[in-house]
């Protein structure tokens, strides 16, 4: 057998642990407490997905057409988007779009970014001077702008900047390139702008703002993707609760939870919230829909790295995608040995053993100590 463990210091232990004849069998070896009483349809328990630009490096765009299995990328990526397939990659390639912004590039004839809905010359400077309504505002009355930034936020329930902003998206899909459609930052909570110390005018409570936020979900799912088939992907930040969560799934194919397992820092996530975290994967992948988990740390912490797959592993039913990385180094490809792992199809569910969390495999387990933020993978 192969163990992989690793705990607080981050080093990874390897060792060749064998069973000779008349040994008793290991405590790690153990028959499996929970199977499924009917086994889930095969498939691979290690998926992983990419975003949100190409590798930097064009050697690393064969490893991501290799190994990933999602893929979300932006315009003016067409031509790796089209070396990719002739790589032999066959799987979804969505294109990312900003939900809650679109950008001012500081003239009416400058080119903006690809990456949001004002993507052409003149477009802000259109909708700033024609529909200044359709702009978020605060209890000023002013808009609303990230700090330092060229991105203004609009209101994610003006029914005409609701409609401009599908027409926009049916031109951006009429390429038959594109998958589908992630959405960025479509939050779950007023989070983002009480970091802000911002009160806005129209949405006074996070329930408010949710609804908003619904409605113009709905609008882009019902008018759009669900009559084409395309998949709807959408990225949910500033999360109070898992019930913005699944209203929003309502009207959504899949969506990302951006900080799995540990936080956006240095620390890790309590084991009441890791627990509900993994309740509301579970769940997702229960109504059909996909998840993309990512887990946020430095590329030299393997410890961190480990708990995040560990954690993945322990609940993933087929629909769900890993990734490890930090919001800084998204084009970066990161790559592991545990990531090549062989562990055959889940036996069942995960479920508590001596105060930790396991899930059995055809060829192996993973064990997860939430409390200690430790895990082991370990194989045949």
């Amino acid at each position: 057998m192969l163990l992989l463990t690793l705990a607080a210091c981050g080093k990874i232990a390897e060792s060749i642990l064998t069973i000779g004849p008349g040994l008793s069998t290991p405590e790690y070896a153990a028959t499996p407490v929970k199977t499924y009483a009917t086994p889930l349809p095969e498939f691979k328990p290690l998926q992983f997905a990419w975003f949100y630009k190409p590798p930097g490096k064009n050697a690393d765009l064969g490893a991501v057409a290799a190994n990933f299995s999602i893929l979300i990328l932006t315009r003016n990526d067409e031509l790796e988007r089209s070396n990719l397939r002739d790589m032999g990659y066959t799987g979804p390639i969505l294109q990312y779009l900003r939900f809650e912004a679109i950008m001012d590039p500081s003239g009416c004839t400058a080119k903006p970014f690809q990456n949001q809905a004002a993507h052409l010359e003149g477009d802000y400077c259109q909708l700033a001077q024609q529909h200044p309504d359709w702009f978020l505002k605060d209890i000023n009355g002013r808009n609303i702008r990230y700090d330092q930034s060229q991105y203004v936020f609009m209101d994610p329930g003006n029914p005409q900047w609701q409609a401009f902003y599908l027409d926009k998206v049916k031109g951006f899909q009429s390429d038959p390139g594109w998958s589908g459609l992630f959405l960025d930052n479509v939050d779950g909570s007023l989070g983002r702008f009480e970091d802000m110390h911002s009160l806005l005018a129209n949405y006074a409570d996070d329930a408010e703002y949710q609804q908003a936020i619904i409605s113009f979900l709905k609008s882009l799912y019902t008018n759009y993707f669900a009559p084409s088939g395309k998949p709807l992907f959408a990225n949910i930040p500033y999360l109070k609760d898992a019930n913005a969560w699944f209203a929003y799934l309502q009207y959504l194919d899949g969506a990302m939870l951006e900080s799995f397992a540990a936080d956006w820092d240095r620390g890790y996530l309590s084991e009441q919230d890791w627990l509900a975290q993994l309740d509301l994967v579970e769940k997702t992948q229960a109504l059909g829909k996909r998840v993309i988990l990512v887990t946020q740390g430095s590329a030299a912490d393997q410890q961190r790295m480990q708990y995040g797959l560990a954690s993945f592993l322990l609940v993933n039913q087929g629909l769900a995608y890993f990734r490890y990385s930090n919001d800084e180094a998204y084009n970066d490809l990161w790559w592991y040995p545990q990531f090549e792992i062989d562990l055959g199809q889940p036996l069942g569910p995960r479920y508590a053993e001596n105060g930790l969390w396991r899930r059995d495999f055809e060829k192996g387990f993973v064990r997860v100590n939430p409390d200690q933020h430790s895990s082991e993978v370990i194989t045949d």
